[in-house]
């Protein structure tokens, strides 16, 4: 495991702007190399402005040399001025970088509704140039978050013929998580030589098998975003779909992403427990993320978890209320921490000893077995605490 660092020619800084009272809110990623980029975005309709304002740069397919954040403001429902105020922070950060405005994406991250205190970020935007640093990823990482609890960074080194490449990724994300795309801030940084198509695709996978695999409370975000930069300082040979080298990229910058899905998860608001959900036995792979998925997001399932409590007809209705094909009460078995509670269509009874260990763990597993084909999946997901309710019930007070 390589110690967390920024990958050649990227440097980053996080500042304190005055969005929030105290804590850096300000985050700014730059690489002096010309970036390929790729993004992927929420689904959800109601989108922010920075949303549309890094999608639109990205479609021009120019190099990306910056990514200019803030946190505490998501600049969401704000109008014709949240628009205005989102492309007036790449502006600002390209004149004070001397790029050029479609050399920047912009993010944030925060509450919705509330315009942007815009004559303070454009104050703070060159101090967060002047801040910049090699040894900046601390600062960018404590810089965007909002409920988290810490900060997300995953680094790891490899060799594409026989040169050193480094992905770095850091993102944000602890409530308001759907797995519908993209669940969260996250920017990553590689400085591997890849081709743009190649880049866009691996993103596109990574994020499929990880952030899209996770709900802390089925709400999909309107400002959901991950960015990829990658500026080739590592001089390796070009890396090119279908290849063992992309075959490679690809399961390194899966395992960035995983470590960082999971650290989502694991500090989600109020989260106590650590839940992965696992389905085996489905006739298709979407048969087996829809019930994984059912499962995960189900509040009753959550509480119980939370409370320590087996009760598998929380799960049996779940796996039902997924709607997925094939599904047979008299096939399919239901495990909690690996103790079977229902085979055969009907509850197993386990001893009293075997079940009060389960969901005693701060890592738990629920395993399901539809018995109707091949296919498996999962997600992760977490308890649903107390703590949450109050986290959320203050948030704008």
């Amino acid at each position: 495991m390589a110690q967390s660092r920024l990958p050649r020619g990227f440097k980053a800084s996080g500042v304190h702007c005055g969005i929030k009272r105290f804590n850096k809110d300000l985050a700014l990623i730059y690489t002096d190399s010309p970036a390929k980029a790729a993004g992927v975005f929420t689904k959800n309709r109601v989108k922010a402005a920075p949303i549309h304002v890094t999608r639109d740069v990205l479609s021009k397919g120019l190099p990306i040399h910056a990514i200019i954040i803030n946190s505490g403001n998501a600049n969401c429902c704000t109008g014709k001025n949240g628009n205005n105020d989102a492309k007036k922070m790449a502006q600002v950060t390209s004149e004070n970088l001397g790029l050029k405005f479609n050399n920047v994406c912009v993010a944030s991250t925060g509450i919705i509704g509330k315009r942007l205190p815009i004559d303070d970020i454009v104050r703070s935007i060159p101090v967060a140039v002047k801040r910049l640093s090699e040894k900046g990823l601390k600062g960018l990482a404590k810089a965007i978050l909002t409920t988290d609890r810490r900060e997300k960074i995953k680094t790891l080194r490899f060799s594409v013929d026989e040169k050193e490449v480094n992905i770095t990724g850091v993102c944000k994300g602890a409530g308001m998580i759907c797995p519908n795309m993209a669940t969260m801030l996250c920017f990553i940084m590689t400085d591997a030589n890849v081709e743009k198509d190649a880049l866009n695709t691996a993103l596109k996978r990574a994020v499929n098998n990880t952030f899209n695999r996770i709900t802390i409370d089925g709400d999909m975000s309107t400002n959901d975003c991950v960015l990829i930069l990658a500026n080739g300082r590592s001089e390796n040979k070009i890396i090119r779909k279908n290849t063992k080298s992309f075959e490679l990229f690809l399961g390194m910058l899966n395992e960035v992403c995983l470590h960082m899905a999971e650290a989502i998860v694991k500090g989600g608001e109020g989260a106590t427990k650590f839940v992965r959900v696992n389905v085996c036995g489905a006739k298709t792979e979407d048969d087996a993320v829809a019930v994984a998925r059912s499962i995960a997001d189900s509040c009753l399932v959550k509480t119980s978890v939370h409370g320590q409590d087996a009760n598998w007809g929380r799960i049996a209705a779940s796996i039902g209320a997924s709607m997925a094909g094939g599904i047979s009460q008299k096939r399919m078995e239901i495990y909690l921490d690996g103790v079977c509670m229902f085979k055969k269509g009907t509850f197993t009874n386990p001893s009293g000893r075997r079940t009060s260990r389960i969901y005693k763990k701060k890592a738990v597993r629920i395993d399901i077995n539809l018995r109707n084909g091949s296919k498996c999946a999962g997600m992760f997901t977490c308890d649903l605490s107390k703590r949450y309710v109050e986290i959320n019930s203050h948030y704008l007070t």
